[in-house]
């Protein structure tokens, strides 16, 4: 790890494939989870919290991550939050793919993988670091790369972007929805449903003034609808719980990651409304799980 620039990702593998934590909470999404959500502020004596959210990992990531990884290693948590976006189907931006993150894979897992001819180039390619990042080898050598992400604040998935640039309004308008992305994350969910884990959306909050509200609408919506149709709780801070959080440019890095003092004001709201919700699902459900997990965390 002396040269990895992005030191959450191994540590998120070496949770899944040799656990320690063991989660009852794991949170899924791509960098808007990664660095806004602390585990922090969710996990109590009965509830342990692991965020495995990844920057730039699109719903068939995490399908094959779970499939493949997860499931076989992990013990079944009792929740997953899915930190949903508007532009999580476009995979021009999120463009993380499942054989990209070769490098982290264990030993035996790797060996297993190498029989997938299809991504047999990109796995072997992706694993060995000094081919993968050849171009940056002279960079590395006669320049100091400033640090993007401080692997001293990192805590269980969970790691703080700086503040990198001033605020612009975003230029990302009407992201498209791959139907491949699509089609994986039903797939995922309806993985998730079969082996009993209650999913329950979240989308974090972004600069509000940085976006126009014509340009999400229909993404969000969708979103909402799947959600609904599935009766997963959505608790949607970009579009309609939006807070002094989301009009407050001191808490972002950029529109759309908080930085770590916006990562600690939205995790903490988030807990509140974690509570109440886990409270009703306790009404409505019957839930002894549910109860023993939320244990005393008022």
């Amino acid at each position: 790890m002396d040269h990895e620039t992005s030191p959450h990702y191994p540590l998120h593998y070496e949770e899944v494939f040799y656990p320690k934590v063991n989660a009852d909470l794991i949170i899924l999404g791509a960098s808007q989870a990664t660095h806004g959500i602390h585990p922090k502020y969710l996990e109590s004596e009965h509830l342990k919290v692991f965020n495995f959210a990844l920057n730039g990992a699109p719903p068939l990531f995490y399908l094959k991550w779970y499939r493949e990884i997860f499931r076989p290693h992990y013990r079944k948590p009792a929740y997953a939050i899915y930190s949903v976006h508007w532009v999580m189907f476009d995979d021009i931006f999120l463009a993380r793919r499942f054989e990209n993150d070769s490098q982290y894979f264990s030993f035996p897992f790797f060996i297993s993988q190498l029989k997938e001819f299809n991504s047999l180039k990109a796995l072997l390619f992706n694993r060995f670091a000094f081919m993968k990042n050849r171009k940056r080898v002279f960079e590395k050598l006669f320049h100091k790369k400033r640090e993007r992400y401080p692997s001293e604040k990192y805590y269980k998935g969970f790691i703080p972007f700086k503040t990198r640039e001033k605020l612009r309004k975003t230029e990302v308008t009407n992201p498209r929805i791959n139907p491949v992305q699509w089609k994986a994350f039903e797939a995922l969910l309806n993985d998730l449903k079969h082996d009993g884990i209650k999913v329950i959306f979240v989308q974090p909050p972004g600069y509000l003034y940085a976006r126009e509200d014509q340009h999400i609408t229909h993404n969000v919506r969708l979103l909402k609808e799947i959600a609904e149709q599935r009766e997963i709780p959505f608790l949607d801070y970009e579009a309609e719980k939006i807070s002094s959080i989301n009009t407050n440019p001191e808490l972002f890095a950029d529109w759309t990651h908080m930085n770590e003092k916006g990562s600690h004001a939205f995790s903490k709201l988030l807990r509140q409304d974690l509570d109440d919700l886990l409270k009703r699902l306790d009404v409505k459900e019957g839930s002894r799980q549910t109860r023993v997990l939320r244990g005393n965390r008022g």
